[in-house]
């Protein structure tokens, strides 16, 4: 008994030291599974209070110049919702990696590694492989499907990415996307992303703040119309930005491009900067700060002449580490 315990006790072991059971990896494999970004590298970072609070789950509205004093904010209500839209988009496009981590690569070349060919479990008929190649700091990887049968010129590219190593394990800059409209051509089905031909995502992580940008390229344009962006450091501090066009802000016959930059500290007090950029009302801006709670604490009109600043500005957050 004693030592039919024990041969199971090495088994584990030799499990946990081989990542998985059945899992024979190298220093080298490792280095190519770290150029691949995690979910921890690229999330927005949520003030505590914004997940106690439920928020992220309204509908969008803008009520600028309608903002009250010790009133809710509901620009940082929206900043939330933005924060975990985003974070929810960088999570399907890494849930397509996740399925490679911590599996042993089928193919192994000097500068490249291939996990696959293996069945596309969404997608009957299909099968699926991931292909990585290393140029010195420098790696390139392709998510691809093929029919099932199919020969190597079968194979088309889902989601192409890049990283550049620099500064330590998992950090340099990198980029990836989701081309839909390949996707679409080849006969799968986009579902609700059907108004979009790509999203890309692009990061840096090898200095503080880390930031990450989404691109949303609509369906049939040729320049992204949608910016988003997030910013963090290791204090907590975190960081929207996002570009939005097409905004029905003022009555008029011209649309608003709104510019919007959100900052928060862990516990939930926050500063946010809109700006227009285009259209009936180009040139005004907004600031405002909110506590914890979310209620507004200051805010300020640069097109109010007679009241442009109600509240006191020294209960805006100190988020400087940010820079500017």
């Amino acid at each position: 008994m004693r030592a039919h315990a024990m041969r199971n006790l090495l088994t584990a072991l030799l499990c946990l030291l081989a990542i998985a059971c059945g899992g024979d990896f190298s220093n080298d494999d490792l280095e190519f599974q770290n150029a691949l970004p995690q979910r921890e590298d690229l999330a927005a970072m949520l003030p505590d209070s914004a997940k106690r609070s439920g928020q992220g789950t309204g509908t969008r509205e803008d009520r600028l110049g309608l903002q009250v004093l010790g009133g809710t904010s509901e620009l940082a209500v929206q900043s939330y919702q933005v924060g975990t839209q985003f974070n929810a988009s960088v999570d399907a496009l890494l849930t397509l990696l996740e399925l490679f981590r911590g599996v042993a690569p089928t193919t192994r070349e000097t500068d490249r590694r291939i996990w696959g060919p293996f069945p596309a479990d969404d997608h009957p008929g299909h099968e699926l492989r991931l292909v990585m190649e290393r140029q010195g700091a420098d790696f390139a990887y392709r998510l691809q499907f093929r029919p099932r049968g199919a020969g190597e010129d079968g194979w088309w590219t889902y989601l192409p990415g890049t990283f550049k190593a620099d500064g330590g394990i998992r950090k340099g800059t990198g980029a990836l996307a989701l081309d839909l409209k390949e996707a679409r051509a080849n006969g799968f089905d986009t579902r609700e992303a059907d108004g979009l031909d790509r999203l890309d995502i692009r990061y840096q992580t090898k200095a503080l703040p880390t930031s990450v940008e989404l691109l949303f390229t609509g369906a049939g344009a040729t320049l992204p119309l949608t910016r988003y962006a997030s910013r963090q450091v290791p204090e907590g501090l975190g960081e929207m930005t996002f570009r939005l066009p097409g905004q029905d802000l003022v009555p008029g016959g011209l649309l608003e491009t709104l510019d919007i930059v959100s900052r928060w500290t862990p516990e939930g007090r926050g500063k946010l900067v809109l700006t227009i950029l285009e259209g009936d009302a180009k040139g005004l801006k907004y600031t405002e700060c909110w506590d914890a709670q979310t209620r507004i604490t200051f805010l300020q009109r640069n097109w109010d002449f007679i009241n442009p600043t109600e509240g006191n500005a020294s209960s805006c957050p100190d988020v400087s580490a940010l820079g500017p």
